[in-house]
């Protein structure tokens, strides 16, 4: 056994055992976002690797080389997707994109650069430019969570504000179609069951500030039934409903109000302790009740 498949083997068996253990990875923005960027890395030199062993182990050539490692490159990808199911770890279509950009990537570069003599000048500049391709989609969700982060220190004490569309990815959704709309966050409650949105990963040291303001527009001709949550991350989620703060108001139709919650109030949400106002994890806007308006302009949240 050469030593080139020895490293294939060993890589391999490294990179397996990373389905079986968890990873110390914080759940926010920039944890998922730095535990996703693993994977091109990953499988573009595992492909580099597997290149090596087929063309001087296997003796494989041109074309059938690359097609070779790029179907077991891809295949690979879908097959670590699919073990991370019953492991109950985050599988996702989006981490086998990236697996399957990865492999991409080697391919590219490999074929540009392993013997560019064979290659004529605009086979070459093609090939990079793929590579070019798979290295902006790689580094894209790195730069987008950089601008995030930013923009939510440098707005602070406001919590969400619409100017810029960096405000979106600290927004989740659920039962819901949102757009940004003249400096407003534009929201229809679909046909669910307390449709909502939640604003994950706040500024989380709300201490040094009295009352947390929300300026809200009801554009619907009924009432809007609308409930604010808020929640620490010292939330027991066994008590799901009752260690976080809760309450409904009712925006008349057509009314444009701002809504001002002393922040006192929210430390003493939980029944069964205080809130630790210094590790907010997150403030969650709901339709509280099935019937009435189904649409509301959120213009701004803000600490004051």
């Amino acid at each position: 056994m050469s030593r080139r498949l020895l490293f294939l083997i060993l890589f391999v068996i490294i990179g397996s055992a990373l389905l079986f253990v968890p990873l110390p990875m914080p759940g926010s923005y920039a944890g998922r976002t730095i535990e996703n960027a693993g994977h091109m890395p990953l499988f573009l030199f595992g492909t580099l690797f597997l290149i090596a062993v087929l063309r001087h182990d296997f003796r494989q050539e041109g074309v059938r080389l690359y097609a070779l490692a790029g179907l077991l490159g891809v295949a690979a990808g879908f097959l670590t997707e699919a073990i991370q199911k019953p492991l109950q770890r985050d599988a996702s279509w989006e981490d086998a994109f990236e697996d399957a950009v990865g492999v991409v990537c080697a391919l590219a570069l490999h074929a540009a650069l392993s013997r560019p003599n064979r290659l004529k000048v605009a086979a070459r500049v093609l090939l990079l430019s793929v590579a070019l391709v798979c290295l902006v989609t790689y580094v894209t969700p790195i730069v987008n969570m950089t601008r995030a982060y930013m923009h939510r220190s440098k707005q602070f004490p406001v919590l969400a504000s619409f100017d810029s569309g960096a405000q979106l990815f600290w927004i989740v959704g659920y039962g819901i179609h949102r757009e940004i709309r003249d400096g407003a966050l534009d929201v229809t409650f679909e046909r669910d069951r307390f449709p909502g949105f939640s604003f994950f990963e706040p500024a989380p040291d709300w201490s040094r500030f009295k009352n947390l303001v929300i300026d809200v527009e009801n554009p619907d001709a009924e009432v809007l039934h609308l409930g604010v949550r808020v929640h620490d991350r010292g939330r027991h989620r066994g008590r799901r409903f009752t260690d976080r703060f809760n309450r409904n108001f009712e925006i008349a139709a057509g009314e444009r109000r701002v809504l001002s919650i002393p922040l006192e109030e929210i430390r003493h949400g939980p029944r069964q302790r205080l809130m630790n106002m210094a590790h907010i994890s997150d403030l969650t806007l709901f339709m509280s009740r099935q019937e009435g308006a189904r649409h509301v302009r959120l213009h701004q949240v803000r600490l004051e």
